[in-house]
């Protein structure tokens, strides 16, 4: 029988949860996703953003809300498709949408942790090779500069490039998302360009804004294990694996070079430690085998608790890339780590579990800051569609009404208490 104490976090502590704006605010037409969803077969139940949450107009009563479930920090994005609709052409009525945004964050007590590129690109960029065009960089970092300029007194944190691994897997490895191709030599140009896209991005929001902000990236760090341990092949499909989806993005910014695969170590100017601190998103373990693609989700044992996203339920390995970034020094922000189900129980127990991992990897030194949970409420989940439920709020379809989870008065009860007791871990845990 397991004997349960109160896993206590440090004072000061973010929990809150994160969005994307494609995902929750509705009707942004003007970027590669839109266009993609339109095309029609892309997206599971021929599902479309549409309105989405219609986040855009009710952000305020869902700060409210989120106020009222005990968050003191909020993640979100930018639409850089609404700021440029054209390129080098400002819309001020979406800066100044931004803007009421972040003091409706501010007036419910919650941090504004911003993204500035959450997997949409405006047709424009995309029109002109989005990633694959050397000029990349250079685009998207002077809209960070310019955003940075205009926000810089209300934003403490800014995120560059979310998850740019997975942006490269989905969109030029395996073409499951927009534009859709599957070509090596385009993955790879695409990385170098992210690598080199996140430390422009981050000199530029240091240059535009006096208010001193923190600035670091967002990187998926899936666990990957070889699926036989025993066998060679399996070994080195993961260590491949590992270091396209993990060590890449880590060694680059480490080193201010563009590592294996992507590169030969060439050195990128303004790379070298371009971060305030790293932010993680953690899901899941991937068991790889030599002839299994990474876009799968692995090959789970027979007998693993799986989410409706088919990912396994696998918290020790969130403990386990925490450790990880110990050795690179930065602070750690959890940006992510949540459950698509329909049992809530399950997402209760699904938190409580790695918030005791993550518990552990702090106590054993690595500088974790803060916990945002994916994701605030039920939204449209890119190719899945309205097909999964991350939410810790439930939108009733059609009304879009919001109506918070068991779970989410579980991370309220957290978070005010800045601690997971030992009552919870024996009710959930068990």
């Amino acid at each position: 029988m397991s004997t349960y104490t109160d896993l206590r976090f440090p004072k000061g502590f973010l929990w809150g949860c994160a969005t994307a704006a494609h995902q929750v605010e509705g009707n942004n037409t003007n970027n590669n996703w839109w266009q993609w969803e339109q095309e029609g077969g892309h997206i599971k139940g021929g599902d479309v953003s549409g309105i989405a949450c219609d986040h855009y107009n009710r952000f305020d009563s869902d700060f409210a809300l989120a106020q009222e479930l005990g968050h003191n920090a909020h993640r979100l994005s930018v639409e850089w498709s609404r700021i440029e609709p054209e390129e080098g052409q400002w819309d001020m009525k979406e800066v100044d949408h931004y803007r009421q945004v972040m003091e409706s964050l501010h007036r419910h007590g919650m941090v504004p942790m911003v993204t500035l590129h959450h997997f949409t690109n405006p047709l424009w960029f995309e029109r002109q090779g989005g990633w694959l065009n050397p000029q990349a960089p250079d685009l998207i970092a002077r809209f960070s500069g310019f955003i940075a300029k205009e926000l810089g007194d209300l934003v403490p944190f800014w995120f560059t490039i979310n998850e740019p691994m997975i942006v490269v897997i989905g969109s030029y490895l395996f073409g499951a998302e927009p534009p859709g191709q599957s070509d090596w030599g385009a993955a790879m140009t695409a990385s170098r360009h992210l690598l080199q896209a996140h430390g422009a991005m981050y000199r530029a929001v240091k240059e535009s804004t006096s208010h001193n902000p923190q600035v670091g990236p967002v990187l998926a760090m899936l666990y990957i294990e070889p699926y036989d341990p025993n066998s060679e092949d399996d070994r080195n499909a993961a260590q491949l694996a590992d270091l396209l989806m993990n060590e890449y993005f880590l060694a680059g910014i480490d080193t201010g070079t563009l590592g294996p695969p992507a590169g030969q170590g060439e050195d990128a100017p303004g790379l070298k430690d371009s971060w305030d601190f790293i932010g993680i998103n953690y899901y899941s373990r991937h068991r790889m085998a030599h002839d299994q693609p990474l876009d799968t989700a692995g090959l789970p044992p027979p007998d693993a608790e799986l989410t409706l996203m088919g990912y396994e339920v696998f918290p020790e390995g969130f403990y386990r890339q925490l450790m990880r970034l110990k050795k690179y020094g930065p602070p750690v922000y959890v940006t992510e780590n949540g459950i698509s189900t329909k049992d809530d129980t399950q997402r209760c127990r699904h938190l409580l579990r790695h918030l005791a991992e993550m518990h552990r990897a702090l106590q054993e030194g690595t500088d974790i800051r803060g916990y945002l949970h994916w994701t605030l409420i039920d939204n449209f989940e890119w190719t899945e569609g309205h097909q999964q439920w991350f939410g810790m709020v439930a939108m009733e379809p059609g009304t879009l009404k919001r109506r918070p989870h068991p779970s989410a008065y579980l991370f309220r009860e957290i978070a005010r208490g800045n601690a997971v007791t030992a009552a919870m871990l024996k009710e959930y845990v068990g």
